[in-house]
């Protein structure tokens, strides 16, 4: 179901989800032994227009795609460990949620670099 708020929803989730890694995190490394710095979570979201159905030949899987959907997997791929970058698409829609200031990523993938914000 559609949700007018989607974008500010997205952006809440992803804020919740960063807040309950860092209050775990300790606990993480210590339990898999891994070096501090190198566990962490980087989240990328976009907004807008996606087709979304079950795909594959072999297998079918229930998935997203469309260039929604990559924009989004290149932007979680440029964000550091705590950091949340999201498209003017989100921006738009999310409001004071968002950083006014972005900075241009050449994201894979992509022929002009997209604009990427903090949240």
């Amino acid at each position: 179901m559609k949700q007018p708020d989607h974008a500010t929803q997205a952006l809440l989730a992803a804020r919740e989800i960063q807040t309950r890694f860092r209050d775990r995190h300790d606990q993480l490394t210590e339990t898999i032994g891994a070096d501090y710095a190198g566990v962490g979570i980087g989240i990328g979201i976009d907004s807008g227009e996606t087709n979304f159905g079950e795909f594959g030949h072999t297998h079918r899987d229930l998935t997203a795609i469309g260039t929604v959907v990559n924009r989004a997997a290149r932007a979680q791929a440029a964000a550091k460990s705590g950091e949340i970058l999201v498209t003017g698409a989100v921006r738009d829609r999310a409001g004071d949620l968002v950083a006014a200031d972005g900075k241009d990523y050449a994201l894979k993938g992509f022929d002009q670099s997209v604009r990427l914000f903090p949240a």
